[in-house]
Parts: C-alpha cells; sequence; structure tokens
C-alpha cells in the first residue's frame, strides 16, 4: 500500500507524474515477463542451482583441475525397460541406451549386476547407466561411449566425501520437460566444452555432439531409492548438503558421446523431446574397487585416468 505521507493530493500535478511512472514500471514489468517466455530454447544452461535440491553446482573449464577418477564405457544395448523408474515390468519404458553391467534389464538387481560382466575399462564398475534413445530423422542413432567422471562437488571437502551406498539409484535431468532445463544437470554440448545448452548445437567434426548428466551428490544416509526416485538425494550448494541429506558422496557427471556433427539433422529422444534429456545411475560397484578408486584419487587429490583429447582441447572454455 502507498503510504498517506507519500500519497499525493487528488488533481495534483504529482497525480499525474505518479500514475506516469506506475504505467511505465508496468509496461517494463509485462515486457520483461513477455522476453523471460520467449527466450530461445537453445539458451545456456545454468552452471549453478540458487541451493540445496535445485540443481548441481558444475565445474567449468578444463578437465584435471581436481582429484578424480573416470571411467569410459562402451556401450552395452539398448531396451525398453527401466529397472529403477519401472522395475520388474519388461518392455513398459520408453527406449533406453545402457552402458557398464551388461546384464541390466528391468528386473535387474544391483546384486545380478554385479556377479556380471561390464562394458567400463574399470572391472569393478558394474554399475549400470542409461539414457533415452537418441533418434535423428526417426532412426536410432548408436551412440559412441560414455565416459563416468567421479569427483567432489565444487567446494565439498575432498575428505567427506564417501562411496555410494551398494544399490543407489539416482536420476539426473527431467524426463516430462517441456521447456528447457536450466537446472544444469542435463544439457548438450559439443566434445569437451563445458558450457551446456539445451538443444543440440551444431557440432564440428572434431568434436561430435555430447549429452551431459550431473547426478545429485547428497544423500540422506537411509534410503538407496524412493518413491519417487528423487528424494532420498540432493544436490549440494556452497559445498555443504542440507540436514536432510547429510552425506557428500561424489558428484558423478556422465558424458554421452553421439556421432553427429553438422547440420541438417531432426533429432528427438525416446522420451520426447530433446529438451528431455535425462538419465539413470543403478550403483552395481565392486564396494572395495569403489573405496579404493575414492580413496586414491578424490582424497588425495590426484588426477586419475584423464587423457587430454588434442582435438577437443581447444574447445575447453571456462565461463
Amino acid at each position: 500500500m502507498t503510504s498517506d505521507r507519500l500519497r499525493p493530493r487528488s488533481g495534483s500535478s504529482a497525480t499525474v507524474v505518479v500514475t506516469v511512472l506506475v504505467a511505465a514500471a508496468m509496461a517494463v514489468s509485462a515486457a520483461a515477463i513477455v522476453a523471460q517466455a520467449a527466450r530461445s530454447d537453445t539458451e545456456t544452461v545454468a552452471m549453478a542451482g540458487p541451493g540445496p535440491g535445485a540443481g548441481p553446482e558444475r565445474y567449468s573449464g578444463p578437465q584435471g583441475g581436481v582429484g578424480q577418477f573416470v571411467v569410459q564405457c562402451l556401450y552395452s544395448h539398448s531396451a525398453t525397460d527401466d529397472p529403477i523408474v519401472v522395475p520388474d515390468e519388461r518392455g513398459m519404458a520408453h527406449r533406453h541406451d545402457f552402458y557398464g553391467a551388461t546384464r541390466t534389464r528391468a528386473d535387474s538387481t544391483p546384486a545380478a549386476l554385479r556377479r556380471g560382466k561390464t562394458t567400463c575399462d574399470k572391472s569393478g564398475d558394474t554399475a549400470a547407466y542409461w539414457h533415452p534413445t537418441l533418434s535423428d530423422h526417426g532412426v536410432a542413432v548408436r551412440p559412441r561411449s560414455l565416459a563416468a567422471y567421479y569427483r567432489a562437488a565444487p567446494g565439498v571437502p575432498r575428505s567427506q566425501v564417501r562411496p555410494f551406498p551398494f544399490g543407489l539409484a539416482m536420476i539426473a535431468g527431467h524426463p516430462h520437460a517441456h521447456h528447457s532445463q536450466t537446472d544444469g544437470a542435463a544439457g548438450w554440448t559439443c566434445g569437451a566444452r563445458s558450457d551446456l545448452l539445451a538443444r543440440p548445437p551444431d557440432c564440428p567434426g572434431t568434436a561430435p555432439l555430447h549429452l551431459v548428466l550431473t547426478f545429485p551428490d547428497c544423500w540422506d544416509g537411509v534410503n538407496i531409492d524412493a518413491p519417487d526416485h528423487r528424494s532420498h538425494v540432493a544436490y549440494s550448494a556452497r559445498g555443504r548438503c542440507a540436514d536432510s541429506h547429510p552425506v557428500h558422496v561424489p558428484q558423478l557427471t556422465v558424458s554421452v558421446t553421439f556421432p553427429i556433427t553438422g547440420s541438417d539433422h531432426d533429432l528427438a529422444l525416446s522420451s520426447g523431446s530433446v529438451l528431455t534429456a535425462h538419465g539413470d545411475f543403478l550403483n552395481a560397484w565392486d564396494p572395495a574397487a569403489l573405496a579404493r578408486e575414492i580413496a586414491m584419487c578424490i582424497g588425495r587429490n590426484a588426477v586419475c585416468d584423464l587423457a587430454s583429447n588434442r582435438q577437443e582441447s581447444p574447445l575447453f572454455q571456462t565461463r
């Protein structure tokens, strides 16, 4: 409400001035709302969320600045299964591409995955990674590979990072998104660039299309899954986990490489448009192997398993 002390007398010139100023302010506000609504879906995805649970605080610039280990996994298979969201119901999900554990299907359990083989270059990593299938002009695109980066989230003391509990299920991104995802959990880029876009850009031949997903790094310490498959984990903010999710676990970022370059593409995901980018992780690591990697690489602030791709290195950028 306007203070009596500031309210002009009726009919005064001040009334005209105030009326004009209010009208101008309303016009600016309306214009801002329209501009926000019309913002392009190719806008850059935000690098950090405003607080715990909102979205990841991601690293930008060249890889290798902090202690980490990297797992390289080849494409395994595709299936209309999802052992997290639609467990035990084969063929009831949209199509996914799977990496890591070769036995992943709707009725997979972490114990069963651990007993099987893996497409990853670390034998201890029998976890399952998957995302909706990408298609181009209606034809499924066979992905090249997935790289999984395990680090302490920005600002998190590396000594506080604990291994994922065996069987932990996590989702990054939003499969039902109708607008640009701006929380930084999922996005598209070319090669090794660190800026993410809501829609796939046109990529040069030396730096093909990548889908980048960053998973939550705070765990509630009790549940390995939740009815919504999300509320048992959260994202840290400014190096801290919320009291509801007090356990720091590694920040897992996966980067999927597709053989897509240039323009003239009509891309879509099996979950809908490219705006529905998301991915899943089901932890079936050998517990001893995972604990060893965290201690030797994250705990010692050592950069393990990271080899620079010289063709893509000029594309690293810091925002």
